[in-house]
């Protein structure tokens, strides 16, 4: 049954983008019809689960792109180092480099050469283009002729002990074979490059190699659009090394050949060949990953699909909020809130009050406070040693149900249009401050409406309090809430940052006490 279905897909769906994700839908569907649609192995999946079998079929569909442009690219270089019309090229160029050498050359033979390089440029766009270049390279290591004429160009790839670069080294073995030269970083080009070294050879003697230069643009393109792994999913490939070779997609600048990954992990994977961890990753985020080692003339590649477990509770909370809403508020109610502390609020240059019903931005050295916040609901966007922002939310404003005010909107607004890229957007913190649980879950489902995830949710209730002063330190992230209480209830009164109630972390224990009661 779930092969009949796979096969109708793959030819009704082949030839469009769109079909082709519909085609995997129906697979998997498939593939649970065939094991039966009240399978016990699949109704007892958890939710990590369901994420990894994603992270799966999105590694796939990345090894398969990747196999297919490196055997397309392998199959060019081969057919291009057999081409007679290459071949000619690189016999006549290497002639005339030799003629150099000796001495002057006539100017109507150099006018011929050139018309003749003029013509391989046009065939090498025609034929060829997607090399980023094509260099011709004697028996001894010298540059004679590039298409694009770079630095590498009349250059001596040999010279220096050791050669610097990996074409180099590779061109100092004196390949009789085909070599591939995995990517690096290419001098004359600027730029990270991979290279096709193919020999040529004329009455059995080696007279040098055609070098197919390879842009890693390519590669990078084939991982830079990752569906359905949500906002903190993304798909790379990494080297033997633990270089990545692709871009991050929450890294502004460019982690190609410059990001390490640990070393731990990824000679682990590269052991394993196949298969699921949960790690930390290059951003210090817990992550479920999918991977698995491409091999490809002689080097090995991996490829890793991978997604925050935080997102993963988030997406779940979001799909199931009715019910898990409801646990988290009893789990907040029937908590009793951590101790009071003595503290006393630390000094800044310059503090910035909040009045009801407005919100206001500090930066680095700067502190925000309010009083007075009782019936209303205290709110603290912050990104750490940056800025902050601190709301004083009445029940006149939009969470509650009114129309008076929104400032959560406008807050979150303010700092998605001017204060972050998209990719810091996991930076950002939020602490939810009040005696009461009234306003707590409208704003959960804004920020999470917004792209938040429910980890970077925190919450501080204390119920037999009458009222909180909030103190914000932006500069050193430091959180102080004064708790009006009842008389002789000592003179502790302070909750600090380190006190809060994560949103993400209760859900997790949640879902985890669901799944053990289902096992």
């Amino acid at each position: 049954m779930g092969l009949f279905i796979h096969r109708i897909a793959k030819g009704f769906f082949q030839t469009s983008h769109a079909g082709r994700r519909m085609a995997a839908m129906i697979t998997l569907t498939g593939i649970l019809l065939a094991g039966g649609a009240g399978s016990e192995a699949w109704a007892n999946k958890g939710v990590y689960e369901w994420a990894l079998v994603r992270l799966d079929f999105a590694r796939k569909e990345k090894v398969r792109h990747l196999k297919r442009f490196s055997d397309r690219i392998h199959a060019l270089a081969v057919q291009a180092a057999e081409d007679p019309s290459v071949i000619g090229c690189f016999d006549i160029g290497l002639q005339y480099a030799a003629a150099l050498e000796k001495g002057p050359v006539p100017q109507a033979l150099t006018a011929k050469i050139e018309d003749l390089q003029a013509g391989f440029n046009r065939y090498y766009i025609e034929n060829y283009f997607s090399f980023y270049d094509i260099l011709f390279v004697d028996g001894k290591g010298k540059v004679f002729y590039t298409i694009r004429k770079e630095e590498d160009l009349h250059a001596d790839l040999l010279k220096g002990d050791p050669p610097k670069s990996l074409l180099a080294r590779c061109l100092a073995q004196k390949p009789e074979r085909e070599a591939f030269v995995d990517f690096h970083h290419y001098s004359p080009s600027a730029k990270p490059a991979a290279f096709f070294v193919e020999p040529v050879r004329k009455d059995n003697l080696l007279m040098g190699w055609i070098v197919f230069q390879c842009a890693i643009n390519k590669v990078n393109t084939i991982f830079s659009g990752t569906e359905d792994l949500g906002r903190t999913g993304e798909t790379f490939l990494v080297n033997w090394e633990g270089l990545m070779l692709t871009e991050s997609n929450f890294i502004g600048d460019s982690t190609i050949l410059k990001k390490r990954l640990d070393d731990r992990n990824i000679q682990a994977k590269f052991e394993d060949r196949q298969g699921n961890r949960t790690v930390v990753d290059y951003r210090g985020y817990a992550a479920l990953t999918s991977f698995e080692v491409v091999d490809f003339l002689g080097t090995r590649w991996l490829v890793v699909a991978k997604m925050d477990k935080d997102e993963v509770i988030t997406q779940h909370y979001a799909r199931y909020r009715r019910y898990y809403s409801e646990k988290l508020l009893t789990h907040l109610s029937n908590t009793p809130p951590p101790p009071m502390r003595a503290a006393s609020l630390p000094v800044a240059e310059k503090t910035l009050r909040i009045d009801m019903d407005e919100f206001i931005k500090a930066n680095n050295g700067e502190r925000l406070q309010t009083f007075g916040v009782s019936t209303c609901t205290g709110l603290i966007a912050s990104y750490p040693e940056k800025f902050a922002y601190m709301a004083h939310i009445s029940p006149i404003d939009k969470i509650y149900g009114e129309a008076g005010t929104n400032l959560v909107g406008q807050m979150i607004n303010k700092i998605k249009s001017f204060d972050i890229y998209p990719c810091e957007k996991r930076a950002i913190g939020f602490a939810v401050v009040a005696p009461h649980l009234d306003s707590l879950l409208p704003i959960i489902d804004k920020l999470v409406a917004e792209g938040f995830l429910l980890s970077q949710i925190r919450v501080l209730y204390t119920p037999k309090a009458s009222s909180a002063t909030i103190s914000y330190d932006c500069g050193k992230d430091n959180l102080h809430v004064f708790w009006r209480l009842a008389k002789n209830s000592g003179s502790k009164h302070f909750h600090i940052l380190q006190d809060a109630s994560n949103a993400g972390e209760i859900v997790r224990q949640v879902m985890q006490s669901e799944e053990g009661k289902r096992v």
